[in-house]
């Protein structure tokens, strides 16, 4: 293929996952194919479909467990009498969770694979979610929400796993498409809580929200290694199995199937460093960090913008009020998760029109100009629509950074890379926290303002990534690999 494109003038890259070491077969009968171009062949499918489904509940309990917080901190002020400070050390131990969890997650899914990491975040965030039904004071509490902050840290690894499966082209909109779930998953845990928390109290509470990463648990026995990962690691046999058991699924008729020879890759976090990568690197950090950063921070604000639009307090009562107990702002918060849907929608419109970086761009500037209407003195509707509007752009921009992460870096560190940018995407929320908490709302609005603009900045010089089809607008051959165009003055 290489030297038929050259001898058309046309170069073609074959830097896609993994760099190729030769394509001879092992037997005649045998065509030598990329793991790249197995996947564009087995489509999307119900093997596909299967997995979607599985890393969908992982994002989904992500979700619900962290929408979980603002009722388990203002139930444990008031059932145990906690002050301020201690309430909020439940919330805050789930960040410190998932900043540990995120630190060794990808480092294991490089070392051991996709699946056994797939695996033990998925089981650990069950197996603690269940705990804190039986918590018998603060400090168990507390313990158990930081076993779940661990397991959510993992969490990047399903999505990479699925990522992986993808064919080059559908990528983008597979992977987008994931965050419904995400979205599905803060409005079903405050419509659970609307129904039962009165009645039935936090604890079962935490039962019901327990249950989509018990579902994942299950679904672990349909769960295969990733295919890249076992190529890089010279298990080729093991990896044409796998693609062999998703084409008879998908009815593809794959033929004889070999997949080429490529350099073996082991775990060396020195390459997210190295050489081009570096500049990646320092980008997909900025812009991880700012997405949660803007994210928690309008997050922070669409409470004050709901309260100016109704005129009413959406506080929740504390102990000794004579409010009723639980009254919740049940209808503001389900308005808030529903913005998230109309951005799911809106980014699956247009990803696979312009590059990742520069849309991720986009979505930075947008928060960056439509944040600081919220404290502007505004009238009532510009200021509640600006704020619906940060957080679509905010909600967009960080569900692109996750789709750039993974695409920016080769098989054997990907996880590690993605992990990495998600610990500090989850130091950008503590620091949110607290930034949001100034009493100067002009130095807040410029603070986060500011650093929207320093990753949209950051975004728009973003390479594009190793894997084919992280670009939209660069050609494919059938076998899934870049095709380069020469220049006229260049020599084929």
């Amino acid at each position: 293929l290489a030297r038929a494109g050259a001898a058309a003038g046309v170069g073609v890259s074959t830097d896609g996952d993994d760099t190729v070491a030769d394509r001879v077969p092992r037997s005649s009968a045998s065509e030598v194919r990329s793991v790249a171009e197995i996947k564009d062949i087995l489509g999307w499918s119900r093997y596909q479909w299967r997995l979607f489904a599985i890393t969908g509940l992982c994002i989904m309990a992500e979700s619900i467990e962290v929408s979980l917080l603002s009722f388990l901190t203002s139930e444990g002020k008031r059932e145990w009498g906690l002050s301020s400070a201690m309430a909020n050390n439940i919330a805050g131990a789930v960040f410190v969770g998932e900043i540990v969890g995120c630190v060794a997650f990808g480092l294991f899914a490089d070392w051991r694979g996709r699946k056994p990491a797939f695996a033990l975040g998925i089981v650990i965030v069950t197996a603690f979610a269940l705990a804190s039904c039986f918590s018998r004071n603060v400090y168990e509490l507390i313990f158990a929400r930081f076993g779940v902050g661990v397991g959510i840290g993992g969490f990047s690894v399903p999505y990479d796993l699925l990522c992986e499966f993808c064919p080059n082209a559908s990528r983008g909109t597979v992977m987008m498409s994931l965050w419904m779930f995400f979205a599905l998953g803060s409005l079903l845990v405050v419509q659970v809580a609307s129904v039962m928390l009165e009645s039935q109290g936090w604890r079962w509470l935490c039962a019901y929200s327990a249950i989509p990463p018990a579902l994942s648990v299950i679904g672990l026995f349909w769960v295969d290694e990733s295919p890249n990962w076992l190529a890089v690691k010279g298990r080729r046999e093991e990896a044409e199995a796998i693609l062999l058991k998703a084409a008879k699924m998908n009815k593809v008729d794959l033929g004889p199937l070999e997949l080429e020879h490529v350099d073996t890759g082991h775990l060396d976090v020195s390459i997210l460093f190295t050489g081009s990568a570096t500049a990646t690197t320092m980008c997909i950090w900025i812009m991880s960090f700012a997405q949660c950063f803007c994210y928690y921070g309008i997050v922070l604000f669409l409470p004050h913008a709901m309260e100016v639009l109704t005129g009413q307090s959406l506080e929740i009562p504390s102990l000794g009020s004579s409010s009723p107990a639980n009254k919740y702002p049940y209808w503001a918060l389900t308005v808030s998760c529903s913005g998230e849907v109309i951005a799911n929608v809106i980014a699956l419109l247009v990803i696979n029109s312009y590059p990742r970086g520069k849309l991720a761009s986009f979505f930075f500037f947008g928060f960056a100009v439509t944040f600081p209407l919220i404290v502007s003195g505004v009238v009532d509707s510009v200021m509640v629509a600006s704020a619906m509007l940060a957080r679509l752009c905010a909600a967009n921009a960080g569900n692109i950074t996750w789709l750039a992460t993974p695409e920016a870096y080769p098989t054997q560190v990907r996880a590690t890379g993605h992990s990495w940018g998600n610990l500090l995407a989850r130091s950008g929320a503590l620091c949110a926290t607290y930034w949001g908490a100034r009493d100067d709302t002009t130095v807040v609005a410029i603070g986060f303002s500011t650093m929207a603009i320093i990753a949209s900045t950051a975004a728009y010089h973003l390479p594009s990534g190793v894997m084919p089809g992280s670009n939209p607008r660069e050609l494919l051959t059938k076998a899934g690999e870049r095709v380069k165009i020469n220049k006229p003055n260049q020599t084929p």
